[in-house]
C-alpha cells in the first residue's frame, strides 16, 4: 500500500471515530503523509454530543521504537497545528478542550502518545451511506475494505448494529473479492487494465478482505444461533433455508434413485442439521434494537412540535415565545444528524 492510500486509510479511522479510540501511526513517515491524515481526519468538526479522545501511538521504548519516525511527534504537532490545534498539556476529554492536544509518555505501556480533542457539533449533518461526503472521503464500503482487521470490526459493531446492516456489509466484501478475481484474471489474460483498476488493485490486501469475510460470517452465524434477529430478519432467513431443504431433497431423492449410498447419506445428514436449524430459528425470540440517541431525538422532536404549534398560532406572540421559532433550523439539523447516525451503515 503507498504512502498516500495508509494516509487515507487513516483518515477515513479517523473519521469514523464516534468514541475515544487509539490509533497507531507505525511506519508513517514525512509531513506529507501526516497533513493528509490531519487535514481529512480532523480539519472538520465531528457529529458528535459528547468530547472524544484520539490518541496517535507516535513512539516508544526500545521494543518498538524502530517502528517510528523519531520525529513524528514534533510532525504531528506541526500537522495540527497547521489546522488551528493548539497544544494544551492540561487537555482532556470535556466540551471546552475542542481543538486542543498534548503529548505523552505513558511509562507503564512504555508508549508515546499525542492525544488529540477534536472539534464537536452535534448540528453537524452526517452524510448517509451512499451519498457523496466529500473530495477524497471515503464511503462506508471504502472504509471497511481499507481499514485493518481490528477497525474493521470496531466499524462492524459500531456502524452495523443489525443482522440485514451486517449481511449488507458481507456482500460489499463478497464483490470486491469477486473484483480482484476478475482483475487477476485479466493480469493472467495479459490483458492490461485502467489506470483506476490497477490503483485499486494496488490498494487492496486481497489476503486481509478474505480475513474479513470470514470473521464476518461467523459474526453472522453466531447472530442466528443467539437468536438476534428481528423479526422481519429471522422470516428472510427461514426462507431462505426452507428453499435450501428444498434443494437438498431433490438432491437426496437423485442420489438415493442411483444408488449413490455414500452421496445419500452425507445429504441425509446436511439435511438433518438444516432440519435442526429450521426448527431453533422457529423457537427462539426475536429482538427489537432499540434506536441510538432515542431519549435525545424524542426530546428534540417535543421541541419541534412546540414550535409547529408556534407557527400555526394566529395571535400575535410575546417576544420570547416568537424567539423560539429560530430555534427551528438548528433542532432540525440536530434530529437529522441523530437519525443518521442512529440509522448506521447500509441501513437502506
Amino acid at each position: 500500500m503507498s504512502d498516500a492510500d495508509k494516509a487515507k486509510r487513516l483518515a477515513a479511522e479517523v473519521r469514523a471515530c464516534d468514541a475515544s479510540t487509539q490509533i497507531d501511526l507505525a511506519g508513517v513517515s514525512g509531513l506529507d503523509a501526516l497533513a493528509a491524515i490531519v487535514n481529512e481526519g480532523l480539519s472538520k468538526p465531528f457529529p458528535l454530543k459528547q468530547m472524544i479522545r484520539i490518541s496517535f501511538i507516535v513512539g516508544g521504548g526500545k521494543k518498538v521504537r524502530q517502528r517510528y519516525d523519531d520525529k513524528l511527534p514534533q510532525m504531528l504537532s506541526d500537522a495540527l497545528k497547521a489546522i488551528g490545534f493548539a497544544e494544551d498539556r492540561g487537555a482532556s476529554a470535556t466540551l471546552s478542550c475542542q481543538g486542543l492536544f498534548k503529548y505523552q509518555h505513558d511509562t507503564d505501556k512504555d508508549l508515546k502518545f499525542v492525544h488529540t480533542f477534536p472539534r464537536v457539533d452535534p448540528s453537524a449533518a452526517a452524510a448517509p451511506a451512499g451519498t457523496d461526503t466529500g473530495e477524497g472521503a471515503m464511503s462506508p464500503a471504502e472504509m471497511l475494505l481499507f481499514a485493518d482487521q481490528a477497525t474493521f470490526e470496531a466499524m462492524i459493531r459500531a456502524k452495523t448494529v443489525s443482522f440485514s446492516q451486517r449481511r449488507r456489509a458481507l456482500e460489499v466484501l463478497k464483490e470486491a473479492t469477486a473484483q480482484i478475481a476478475s482483475l487477476e484474471a485479466q493480469l493472467t489474460a495479459m490483458t492490461p487494465l485502467t489506470d483506476g483498476e490497477q490503483a485499486w488493485y494496488d490498494s487492496v490486501d486481497a489476503d486481509g478482505i478474505s480475513h474479513k469475510q470470514a470473521w464476518l460470517q461467523q459474526n453472522l452465524e453466531s447472530m442466528v444461533n443467539e437468536g438476534q434477529l428481528t423479526s422481519g430478519e429471522r422470516a428472510e432467513v427461514l426462507e431462505k433455508l426452507t428453499a435450501k431443504l428444498a434443494v437438498l431433497e431433490e438432491k437426496l431423492a437423485a442420489a438415493e434413485a442411483a444408488g449413490k449410498s455414500k452421496q445419500a447419506a452425507a445429504l441425509v445428514k446436511a439435511r438433518d442439521e438444516m432440519q435442526a436449524r429450521n426448527m431453533h430459528l422457529r423457537g427462539i425470540a426475536c429482538v427489537t434494537h432499540r434506536p441510538k440517541h432515542a431519549a435525545e431525538m424524542a426530546r428534540v422532536r417535543k421541541k419541534l412540535a412546540e414550535v409547529e404549534k408556534l407557527e400555526k398560532s394566529k395571535v400575535l406572540l410575546p417576544l420570547e415565545e416568537a424567539q423560539k421559532l429560530n430555534a427551528k433550523p438548528k433542532l432540525l439539523a440536530e434530529l437529522e444528524a441523530m437519525e443518521i447516525d442512529a440509522a448506521g451503515w447500509f441501513s437502506r
